[in-house]
């Protein structure tokens, strides 16, 4: 057979099956510094003072950001980014509202370890200050048969890694669903990290199971 193989082969084609969706949503320059001044000054009053945490670890609001008058803007944000993952999904028609929102303060030294979002579809995190050296969260690979085997490949692209990094910075948005494992790497710099976390699911399926379980470090009391 001469000329091997390849003369006999008229057309290549690669799909991609089952892939997992990520959405990245930057702010304009100009909104993205007016939002994060307003929602920082709303962040260093429910901060302070700080109360002790462990070397190593980070502050933590109670998740309940989303029902407080002063963020109302900011769930605004969220919902529209959430309603264009759903499109994209084509599941518009479903109503989903946040069922968590809470900031997270990592000072020098501190991490977020790996973990996920349970009962909710999606989740997300907005910078509102992310000095250099703290500018990257890390995605895990939720396929376990996947790193069975794991050939070196000449350089690491979505197809052959097992995590996947994305750029932390001010004004910026990254959804992605619930279930997808993820951490925050040592903050390296000598500021403190600032972003604020949320959840959401769809509202006939969330009102009674998707609310967080757990409270932060810096409580917070609700009006009324």
């Amino acid at each position: 057979m001469r000329g091997g193989g390849q003369v006999m082969i008229e057309r290549t084609e690669m799909r991609q099956i089952f892939p997992t969706p990520l959405w990245i949503v930057d702010l304009k320059a100009d909104m993205a510094r007016a939002v994060n001044g307003r929602l920082m000054a709303e962040i260093t009053k429910l901060a302070t003072p700080r109360p002790a945490v462990p070397k190593g670890t980070n502050w933590q609001t109670d998740p309940v950001l989303h029902k407080l008058p002063q963020f109302a803007e900011f769930v605004s944000l969220v919902e529209t980014a959430a309603r264009g993952a759903l499109r994209s999904l084509r599941l518009e028609k479903y109503a989903m509202f946040v069922t968590g929102c809470w900031a997270n303060i990592n000072p020098p030294g501190g991490i977020n370890s790996s973990h996920s979002h349970p009962n909710n579809f999606l989740s997300g995190v907005y910078y509102v200050s992310i000095p250099q050296g703290a500018d990257r969260i890390e995605f895990l690979d939720p396929r376990s048969q996947a790193q069975v085997l794991m050939p070196h490949p000449e350089e690491f692209n979505p197809l052959n890694g097992n995590s996947m990094t994305i750029e932390a910075r001010d004004g910026r948005l990254v959804l992605f669903p619930g279930w997808l494992v993820h951490q925050v790497p040592i903050n390296m710099s000598n500021a403190e990290r600032v972003s604020i976390a949320f959840n959401l699911m769809f509202r006939q399926f969330g009102e009674t199971a998707s609310a967080p379980l757990w409270k932060g470090r810096i409580p917070i009391k609700l009006p009324g």
